[in-house]
């Protein structure tokens, strides 16, 4: 007999809307909004990617000449990874950067509970305007379609683990009628079914908002129910019990920190306060801005069983446990000596990433004069002038005497550049670039950044094709040790959380759990 697909009720032969949800499983279903997160799952170590820096956007556009400032290149996330939507890249970045995994980059978990009103934004535009994801990979989910099961009602597994149901889904009523129903317990913390429903579709639609149309690539299939495929990280478990295992481990990290942190008696940042005290009105007028009330908003997102009461608490235990969390990260501060010895330990691995302990980063402050005039001919090509060159290099000349006339501090330096540099990629940031990496800029501004004479404090004129720039340098910093540094605190980090969720154990009933559908196909 034919399964509902929403809930998994038999369905009556001949008749496509199911007895229990009352769902019509001939219908399309609609886009699912998306909330973001990020999970713990470590990232792929892989080779850096250098490419050469592109000029910035407003010069691309009129394809007159540029700076050496590059578009920010966002690292691949790892499989298994979701993250939180990225925000809009602004007009000109400064540095395009080396794309360079390293073994202990590792996405904290207490990260994966920020939610914010934009993420709420795009889960409306998501979720309420009917959009599908973007058409470059349709045609092609079926060749990675999801390896799919059937899901078993009662279950045949675990009763112990997460595998006690072969499907977690219900209808509208039963869901309704469990949201107030304790489902877990991390020590004397209780969580019921609502709330828990409101973890778990984070889980999903963070996944989703990672991945998008490349989700089939991963072994999952977005139209169909997630109880009903095996999932890629494990393949005793459904995708539905595999997010619904993160969802309870994540509410354990965070229901934990909020714990030490009331212990301790930090209080969360004004800011915090003023977020959540204003959540509500913040979602009531985001509903009425998309035409919807804001049960069918969160509805959209949660299923039936959790509203603002439990979209409250999910947001509310993160920042109470924020504080806590970054008092304890803060405080995680290598020797010199640990990273010596967490390089050596993992050197095979940097190795094979291609980091090495010569390699450099600088950061340094410029101002950018760009040339004027020149002559161009019938194929585009703009020359200049000698005397338009000169005019270039003493107006360059004239600011870096105003600076050298004056206190001659990094600050007085930074206070020029952005007032007379033309360079959009850096004027408003003191014209800093940071993070440098050889062979990243044009070659003259290169060489002098990657002098081995160089020190801080050093300053000069630069001529590039693009104009003058009035150099001041920063500082320089081992490649080799800013990555290690970053790996190593999330080394200690991760293994804080562990020790810290060993205070609250986690005690499920997963017997109790039901979860709610929402329609994530298209």
């Amino acid at each position: 007999m034919e399964k509902c697909r929403f809930c998994q009720t038999d369905l009556e032969e001949g008749n496509s809307v199911c007895p229990n949800c009352g769902k019509d499983n001939a219908q399309e279903e609609t886009a699912a909004p998306e909330l973001t997160e990020t999970s713990v799952e470590p990232e792929q170590v892989q080779a850096p990617e250098q490419p050469e820096a592109d000029p910035p956007a407003q010069e691309k556009e009129t394809g007159e000449a540029s700076t050496e400032a590059g578009e920010t290149a966002e690292p691949q996330a790892a499989a298994g990874e979701t993250a939180q939507a990225a925000p809009a890249e602004p007009e000109a970045t400064p540095i395009q950067e080396g794309v360079r995994a390293t073994p202990g980059k590792i996405a904290l978990a207490v990260a994966a509970v920020v939610v914010l009103l934009a993420a709420l934004i795009a889960l409306v535009m998501a979720g309420l305007s009917g959009q599908e994801p973007e058409d470059t990979l349709q045609a092609e989910t079926t060749q990675a379609a999801a390896e799919t099961v059937p899901a078993t009602v009662p279950a045949d597994g675990n009763p112990e683990d997460v595998t006690c149901k072969g499907t977690y889904t219900v209808g509208d009523e039963e869901a309704l009628a469990n949201r107030d129903t304790v489902v877990a317990k991390a020590g004397d913390y209780e969580l019921t079914n609502g709330q828990l429903q409101v973890y778990y579709w984070m889980e999903v639609q963070g996944f989703l908002s990672t991945y998008g149309a490349y989700a089939p690539y991963f072994g999952l299939d977005y139209t169909q129910p997630l109880d009903t495929q095996i999932s890629m990280d494990d393949e005793n478990l459904t995708w539905q019990q595999f997010f619904l295992q993160n969802a309870l481990n994540n509410w354990q990290q965070t229901r934990a920190l909020a714990a030490e942190a009331e212990k301790n008696n930090l209080e969360m940042s004004q800011e915090s306060r003023d977020y959540l005290d204003n959540l509500e009105q913040s979602v009531e007028e985001l509903a009425q801005q998309y035409d919807v009330t804001v049960e069918e908003l969160l509805l959209s997102n949660f299923g039936t069983g959790a509203g603002m009461e439990e979209y409250r608490y999910f947001q509310e235990l993160y920042e109470s446990g924020y504080p806590y969390y970054a008092q304890e990260t803060n405080n995680l501060v290598p020797t010199d000596q640990d990273l010596e010895d967490f390089f050596a330990l993992h050197e095979e691995d940097y190795a094979n990433s291609g980091l090495n302990k010569e390699d450099l980063f600088v950061d340094v402050r410029h101002i950018l004069i760009q040339i004027e005039g020149g002559t161009t001919d019938e194929e585009g090509n703009t020359t200049y002038s000698d005397e338009e060159w000169e005019t270039c290099r003493a107006e360059a000349q004239a600011i870096l005497d105003e600076w050298l006339a004056g206190d001659k501090t990094e600050d007085s330096f930074a206070a020029l550049a952005t007032e007379k540099s033309e360079d959009p990629g850096s004027q408003a940031v003191g014209g800093l670039y940071q993070q440098v990496y050889e062979g990243q800029m044009v070659q003259p501004f290169n060489d002098w950044c990657f002098d081995e004479s160089r020190q801080t404090g050093d300053y000069g004129l630069v001529k590039t094709d693009y104009g003058y720039h009035v150099m001041y340098f920063v500082s320089s910093e081992p490649q080799w040790k800013y990555y290690t540094e970053s790996d190593w605190k999330t080394e200690q980090s991760n293994q804080m959380m562990a020790e810290l969720v060993e205070q609250y154990p986690l005690d499920v009933a997963y017997e109790n759990i039901t979860l709610a559908n929402v329609e994530m196909g298209v």
